[in-house]
């Protein structure tokens, strides 16, 4: 269960087998879930590359997304937490 203050994230999973992060530092999960739908619209109806964040230098190519993930921010640490969470 999310506790008040978690942060989100939100990334995705390509035909390669590659992740891309699309957003994070979400304050909510209706934050999380707007980025999501963004994406999953993306992935339905437009074909072409798009950068996964203003800036960032990484194109994905919408035919190419197979997932879209949302879930909790794991807190940063020395050790990799979990990465479980909401296949929407």
């Amino acid at each position: 269960m999310a506790e008040t203050g978690d942060l989100h994230e939100v990334w995705l999973e390509l035909t390669s087998g590659t992740r891309v992060l699309v957003g994070h530092n979400l304050p909510s999960k209706a934050a999380a879930s707007v980025v999501a739908n963004r994406w999953i619209a993306i992935a339905r109806e437009e074909d072409g590359l798009h950068e996964s964040a203003p800036g960032s230098g990484v194109v994905v190519r919408a035919t190419a997304i197979v997932a879209i993930k949302a879930q909790i921010q794991p807190v940063k640490s020395f050790l990799a937490g979990p990465r479980d969470g909401s296949w929407l």
